[in-house]
């Protein structure tokens, strides 16, 4: 996609959203990121942030204190239908002052697991996994690499906040930390969070139509 294509798609998304229950009664404000923060922290940090994932920087802050609830797949799962209802938190994202202070927290998980810096260079943490199981970030080093059907190759990853044998559980052969598997891009994120992509055909899998109301009562099946 080109930058304007990124853009109508975040657009779209968060109308999308809005559509389907979520801050429905609530005018998000406009993020107040510019371009020359963004490429201070890449600076920084010494990363390239997805282009995809600048446009959604730039465009909405989410309410403090507001979580998502959609249809996404589950790598995890062991019954024939891999897609179930699950949290995600996004808030703060859209903040360089909350993406930084991530970063920050980061930095200590590295120190407490005594591993060293290079191994956390392409993980930028965007998120909580399940809105509480854990740091959910973006993977750099598997950007343009990414195989829908091949969850080892996903880019968007999360860490148990209550393993930090991470070297253990996530350090892989390239000396690199690599999560579990989220979602294979951020666009996929979206498109099951925001646009609620996998809801059709969680309801003909389960027979429950999700909604809203059904989200927030539960989300029982």
């Amino acid at each position: 996609m080109t930058e304007q294509q990124e853009a109508e798609f975040v657009e779209q998304a968060f109308e999308k959203l809005k559509e389907r229950g979520w801050f429905a009664d609530q005018e998000l404000e406009r993020s107040t990121v510019t371009e020359e923060e963004i490429a201070a922290f890449e600076a920084k940090h010494q990363v390239t942030l997805p282009s995809l994932y600048k446009a959604y920087l730039t465009s909405y802050r989410i309410p403090d204190r507001e979580y998502i609830m959609s249809i996404a797949e589950d790598p995890n799962r062991d019954w024939e239908y891999s897609g179930g209802p699950l949290w995600l938190d996004l808030r703060g994202a859209v903040m360089m002052e909350e993406l930084e202070n991530w970063m920050e927290i980061f930095q200590q998980i590295r120190d407490y697991c005594d591993l060293s810096e290079e191994s956390f260079r392409y993980l930028i943490p965007i998120g909580d996994w399940g809105a509480g199981w854990g740091p959910l970030c973006l993977d750099l080093s598997r950007e343009g690499k990414v195989d829908p059907q091949n969850t080892d190759t996903w880019s968007v990853v999360w860490f148990d906040h209550e393993d930090f044998e991470w070297e253990q559980s996530y350090l892989g052969e390239d000396g690199l930390l690599h999560g579990q598997s989220a979602a294979p891009d951020f666009k996929t994120l979206l498109e099951w969070y925001f646009c609620g992509s996998l809801e059709s055909e969680f309801e003909a899998a389960t027979g429950v139509k999700p909604t809203y109301e059904w989200y927030q009562s539960g989300a029982h099946f």
